[in-house]
């Protein structure tokens, strides 16, 4: 059984827990030098794939790529 179906209630994290589960990402764009910030919202973006990512950060962004090929969606400021 899915670990996730098994949840019925709120559950609790830390920046600690969220850094160690975003490192492998973090590898792959470690020439961008991404912050917890930007690798959450990556992840995001994988696991919610009909919704765009809001920044304005476009120049890392246009990089960053959902399961290594597909490109995020973003909105952004026109710059």
């Amino acid at each position: 059984m899915e670990v996730a179906s098994r949840v019925d209630r709120a559950l609790l994290t830390c920046e600690a827990v969220l850094a160690e589960t975003a490192f492998p990402l973090a590898k792959r764009y470690a020439d961008r030098k991404p912050d917890l910030a930007d690798l959450c919202l990556i992840r995001l973006s994988e696991t919610n794939p009909s919704l765009p990512v809001i920044t304005t950060d476009v120049r890392d962004f246009r990089i960053y790529r959902r399961g290594r090929r597909e490109m995020i969606p973003l909105i952004h400021p026109d710059m």
